[in-house]
Order: structure tokens, then C-alpha cells, then sequence
């Protein structure tokens, strides 16, 4: 198994620890809702792996498995992959692979 929590490195702007969830999640974008797999997830952020048609700077809204809908910012795109930023940290605990 590969390791749960991803070291934030020198390269990296995050302040908070990344934790890889590999869950499925939707997101809503502009209307409508998309399925998505939620890669990693940290207090502020999260990566999910969709091609739903979003543009940097969107609103969207990442409805988590087990804490509900979560408004954020998209950060970055690729085509397979979203970055996205909250505008508040969020509870992660039930995310979080126990050990």
C-alpha cells in the first residue's frame, strides 16, 4: 500500500498536509453534477480526477463522501485532473485512512 500522507515539498505552496483518499465524490459545476474520484484532500484543498468542462477560477462545489457539499475555487486543470482550493479549512477526519 502506498503511503496515505503526501510530504508537501519545497516546490510545493501548500501549508497543510495532503492525505490520499482515492474516494469516489461528485462535484457540480455550473449546474451540473459531475462524477469524480477525490485523489488526496488536505484542510484547505483537494485533487479530484474528472474532465468535467471547468475553467480556473470557477466555483464549484465538491460534495464529500461523509461531510456534505464543500464550496471551492478551482485552482489548477489538466485534462483528467482538478485542483481546488477551499475558502475555509474543512473537517477531514472521516477521510482520512485509519491506520
Amino acid at each position: 500500500m502506498t503511503e496515505d500522507k503526501i510530504d508537501a515539498g519545497s516546490d510545493d505552496r501548500r501549508h497543510d498536509p495532503r492525505f490520499v483518499v482515492n474516494l469516489p465524490a461528485h462535484v457540480t459545476i455550473r449546474g451540473e453534477r459531475v462524477l469524480c474520484k477525490l485523489i488526496d484532500i488536505s484542510l484547505h484543498g483537494a485533487l479530484v480526477e474528472t474532465a468535467g468542462p471547468v475553467h480556473v477560477g470557477d466555483k464549484v462545489s465538491l460534495d464529500l463522501p461523509n461531510i456534505g457539499p464543500t464550496i471551492a475555487t478551482v485552482l489548477r486543470i489538466t485534462p483528467t485532473h482538478m485542483a481546488m482550493v477551499f475558502p475555509g479549512a474543512v473537517v477531514i477526519s472521516s477521510l482520512i485512512p485509519k491506520k
